[in-house]
This record gives C-alpha cells, sequence and structure tokens, in this order.
C-alpha cells in the first residue's frame, strides 16, 4: 500500500470524536439548549443516524447563527461520512457548513479578546477544508489551509495553554508535516518532528478533555506509517470493543494486510462490507476496496479463482468511480496489476 494521503494532516475535527459520560464542555462556551441539542446530535452521528444528526446540528445554526460551531459540527458531520462510507455525496453540503464555521469564526477573531476555541473552530475547519482539498488534488489550496490551520491552533495555545485537546491538531500536523518533507529535515529550519508530533497527540489523548478518542484515531494512521502493527490492533481492539465504529475497522484490516494475516483479513473485510450494506448512503469505492483486499488474501492463500471473482467485480468500475478518495492506493489500478500477474502466472 502507498503513504498515507498527503495533507491528511490537521483533522483537528475530529475533537468531537467521544461517545461517553465525561464533561466534554469544560473549554465550550454553550446555552443548556446547545449543549443538549449538540450532546442528541453526536449521540445520533455515532448510532450512524446522520439525518437525525445532522438536522441537530442545523438547529444549533438556527438557535445561534453568529456561532460557529454549529456550522463546525456540520461540517465535522458530513466529512466523517464521506470518510467513513467511502463517498463524495456530500461534498457540497460540507463546502457550505466548512466556509460558514471559518468566516463565523474569523468575525469572532476581530473581536476584543477572542476565545481561545473561536481559534480552535477556525483552525479545526480550515484544516478539514485542506483535507478535502488534498483528495481532490488540490495540493496549494491543501498546503495553505494546513499552514493556517495550524497557526490558528498555536494561537489558541497561546491564550490558553491548558486546552490541551488543541495538541491534537498541533500534533498531526507536525507529524506529517515532517513525514511529506522527509528529503529536506537537513535544512534546520524543518528538521524531523515526529516524534515531537507523536508525543503532542499522545498529551491530547491524555491531558484533552474530549480528544482521547480522536487522539488515539489520529495514533492509528501514524502508527500504520511507522510499520508498528502491534499498536495498530491494540488501539483498534480497544476503539471497536468501546464504540463498535467503522473507523478502526479499516485500520485494522490494513494491520493485518501487512502482518499477512489473511484468513483474518478475509473476515474483516466481509465484516466491513456487510456494515457499509446496512446504510444507504455507502460509496461503491468502499465496495471496491473490500473487493480488493479479498482478491489479495485470497491470491496469498492460493485460492486463485476466488481472487479472480473479486477482480473481475473490480473492474467493470474502471473510469466510473472517485479513485481520488482512497487514503492508499488506488485500487483498480492494484486489481488491474494483480489480475494480470495471475494471469501470467497461471
Amino acid at each position: 500500500m502507498k503513504n498515507i494521503l498527503s495533507f491528511k494532516l490537521i483533522k483537528i475535527v475530529f475533537i468531537f470524536f467521544l461517545i461517553g459520560k465525561i464533561n466534554i464542555f469544560a473549554t465550550l462556551t454553550l446555552s443548556p439548549d446547545m449543549e443538549r441539542i449538540f450532546l442528541n446530535g453526536l449521540d445520533r452521528l455515532f448510532r450512524d443516524d446522520f439525518a437525525g444528526a445532522m438536522e441537530k446540528f442545523d438547529s444549533l445554526c438556527v438557535i445561534e447563527p453568529e456561532n460557529p460551531f454549529g456550522y463546525f459540527c456540520k461540517a465535522f458531520g458530513c466529512d466523517l461520512i464521506m470518510d467513513e462510507y467511502r463517498n463524495l455525496n456530500f461534498m457540497d453540503e460540507f463546502n457550505e457548513a466548512a466556509s460558514n464555521a471559518i468566516e463565523k469564526a474569523e468575525i469572532l477573531e476581530k473581536k476584543e479578546n477572542p476565545s481561545a476555541e473561536v481559534y480552535l473552530f477556525s483552525g479545526g475547519a480550515i484544516g478539514i477544508r485542506g483535507v478535502r482539498r488534498a483528495m481532490l488534488g488540490n495540493w496549494v489550496g491543501a498546503f495553505r489551509d494546513a499552514l493556517k490551520a495550524a497557526d490558528k491552533v498555536e494561537k489558541c495555545l497561546e491564550i490558553d495553554s491548558t486546552l490541551y485537546d488543541a495538541y491534537l491538531g498541533l500534533g498531526t500536523y507536525h507529524y506529517w508535516k515532517s513525514i511529506k518533507t522527509k528529503i529536506l529535515w537537513w535544512l534546520p529550519f524543518i528538521g524531523d518532528e515526529r516524534e515531537k508530533g507523536i508525543e503532542e497527540i499522545k498529551i491530547s489523548v491524555r491531558r484533552g478533555k474530549f480528544t482521547e478518542i480522536p487522539g488515539k484515531l489520529g495514533l492509528l494512521r501514524v502508527y500504520i506509517e511507522e510499520k508498528n502493527y502491534n499498536e495498530v490492533l491494540r488501539i483498534a481492539d480497544e476503539l471497536i470493543k468501546r464504540n463498535n465504529n467503522l473507523h478502526p475497522l479499516w485500520f485494522k484490516g490494513y494491520a493485518y494486510v501487512y502482518i499477512e494475516e489473511w484468513e483474518r483479513t478475509i473476515d474483516l473485510y466481509n465484516e466491513i462490507l456487510r456494515r457499509l450494506k446496512e446504510k444507504d448512503f455507502y460509496g461503491v469505492e468502499g465496495e471496491i476496496e473490500c473487493w480488493y483486499y479479498l482478491a489479495l488474501c485470497n491470491y496469498k492463500i492460493g485460492k486463485i479463482e476466488e481472487a479472480k471473482r473479486y477482480l473481475n467485480m473490480i473492474l467493470p468500475y474502471k473510469g466510473k468511480v472517485e479513485t481520488r478518495i482512497y487514503f492508499y492506493e488506488n485500487y483498480i489500478d492494484s486489481a488491474e496489476k494483480l489480475l494480470r500477474k495471475i494471469n501470467k502466472n497461471n
């Protein structure tokens, strides 16, 4: 598999990715009504009731239309759907929500004594916009967003150094910036900040008000990159046991592929396929990803005809699906290469 998608750096939007009975509002200035609606929306979001969640997040925007928080939640919800279920059907809604969150936050930044949270919301919205720009090939826009989002988070910490949640975005930025500029590490103003980034993410896990789970999700990507598959499996299993969310299943699958646990990989991707099909908003791109790994695993254990069956399910989609949404590789191209290899050797 190829390196993780460039600029999957600053996904601070995951700061709301926590389900549990802790006081996640210790650093947020929200009215009781806003808190209640947000909690209800978050609960619906992580029960995969996306329509219900987005309805609640819309309500936040109606109650306080000048507060970036509601728009930020909407952008998060759209991004989560597209990320987890491998589709781009919510791009227009995502772009509108992210733009509104940035605009509302930047208005508040210009007022006297803006709060740390304002910069956190602004940086988060800019960061997630940058992620989407990178996925769609707008590298210049993505890089600009990455730098701007990191600056916002640094300002957040200048105002309140105890807002440890912000270390998630900062650590993610430092780690992935180092990965993508490895050739320039010899320069004194760049260097290798991977360990710094990992430690900052761990700070957000240990001390953040509501970044324990999002920080661990960030570490899944980091440890895939670092080839520390034992940690990937440990964290993934912990998150699956805790929330049974689809995200850690994808990463557990990648780890199984790397350590060549072919039978377990087959079981896992069949489970992901089942979970995808439970929702009407999943993209066929998710099925293609699963079919490819099922083909690869069957090829590795000598079930050639079964491997070819999955590969032949993929090939009709060549040129018809959005391959830019994949994190690791173009699975249609990979399917073609594997099928050529099989036909050559059999």
